[in-house]
């Protein structure tokens, strides 16, 4: 019998190492066509930004104006490098928030060690998974103890409500129907 019980749960975490590569994988991919679309509207908006600037400056020749920086210029151009950092925020950048100050730092810190661009990319983002995952482990952990909580108050009730039951007959008929729905919540996990 512990032998089975055993061999479920190593099959179990099998399985869940097995979905958690492949969620990691999808997460990868993703992560990927993001960073591609980022990219792309960030070349956008730093193409339509120089579209923008060039003519401005030649709306202005035009009027005779100096052809030097204004405010409206320089408000401009913040304005638009303010887009771009925001179009390059996503959904990894909310994972990193979750993330300690300290290891942000010492990620910087190794990225800014290593010399290949390629390498240096494939190490932030493996990091980046790896806080993704992290952070999901965490959230199914309280989902899981969120469950476990209310299955215990269930019990407690079902408890109550057998020893409030004065015939023993009623206790009984209390007690089969919540066995009945222990066994079934046990063929579920199985």
């Amino acid at each position: 019998m512990t032998a089975l019980v055993r061999e479920n749960k190593e099959r179990k975490e099998i399985m869940k190492q097995a979905k958690l590569k492949s969620i990691a994988e999808e997460q990868a991919a993703k992560m990927k066509t993001l960073e591609e679309e980022m990219e792309e509207k960030k070349k956008v908006a730093e193409v339509e930004a120089a579209a923008e600037a060039e003519e401005e400056r030649k709306r202005k020749e035009v009027n005779g104006e100096s052809s030097g920086t204004t405010n409206e210029e320089a408000a401009m151009e913040k304005k638009i490098s303010e887009l771009i950092a925001n179009l390059s925020l996503g959904k990894n950048e909310e994972a990193e928030m979750y993330v300690p100050q300290d290891e942000r730092d010492a990620l910087t810190k190794e990225l800014a060690a290593i010399e290949n661009p390629l390498e240096r990319r494939e190490t932030e983002e493996e990091k980046k998974l790896e806080w993704k995952l992290r952070m999901k482990r965490e959230k199914k952990r309280r989902e899981e103890v969120n469950r476990l909580t209310a299955e215990v108050a269930k019990v407690r009730d079902c408890r109550r409500e057998v020893q409030a039951q004065e015939d023993i007959s009623s206790k009984m008929d209390k007690m089969l129907g919540y066995f009945e729905v222990l066994s079934e919540a046990w063929m579920e996990e199985r």
